[in-house]
């Protein structure tokens, strides 16, 4: 039941900007402009995967139970590979439709904060799946995983401020009620945390 109430919550987190998305792309556009939708696309699916990311990863112990922690480590890597492939994806698509309609928009501090989300997601993605080949030691592991949570605060920035998606309806709702649950899961890994170091006697 419960890793049910789970996936059908990742399920319905998606699907809400999937639809957003649709009902405001109009028809007959050149192609190269629906290449650059589909990138705005990507981005907004791998928001709420990366969003999913600290769920899966949050220790809550109905979590844990329903799934069991092996279940949800296999279920959080693979979310998060995707995450990882969309969101590189999501401005590979956005220049290639700008160069294929003859312009560069410019660089703006909206933008610079999604280059450095971006960059963040990386090192973070790249140090779980290649911490042994790089024989990473733990502690440089557990440091950058812990980077990574700033990764959520800055894309949610990024995502707020740019584009049209979000700017009302069911999708800006989403995002608020995403931003409050993170909020909820760092509290609760940092109250956690002060418990396992300081245990009542």
């Amino acid at each position: 039941m419960k890793k049910a109430l789970l996936f059908g919550a990742m399920f319905l987190c998606l699907a809400v900007p999937g639809i957003s998305w649709a009902r405001a792309l109009m028809p007959g556009l050149p192609w190269s402009v629906y290449l650059y939708e589909a990138g705005r696309l990507l981005a907004l699916l791998a928001f709420v995967l990366i969003f999913f990311q600290y769920v899966l990863i949050s220790k809550i112990p109905w979590i844990e139970r329903g799934l069991g922690p092996a279940a949800l480590f296999k279920l959080h890597r693979r979310c998060g590979v995707i995450a990882f492939v969309l969101l590189l994806s999501h401005p590979v698509l956005l220049i290639l439709s700008e160069r294929l309609q003859g312009y560069t928009s410019p660089m703006s501090p909206i933008k610079i904060l999604g280059v450095l989300t971006l960059a963040l997601l990386s090192a973070a993605a790249l140090a779980a799946l290649l911490a042994r080949r790089l024989h990473l030691r733990v502690q440089t592991w557990k440091k950058v995983h812990k980077a990574a949570y700033m990764v959520f605060p800055l894309g949610f920035v990024h995502s707020l401020l740019i584009g049209t998606t979000l700017q009302k309806g069911p999708s800006r709702v989403l995002w608020l009620i995403m931003a409050a649950a993170y909020l909820a899961v760092v509290a609760y890994k940092a109250l956690r945390s002060s418990l396992l170091k300081h245990p009542s006697s």
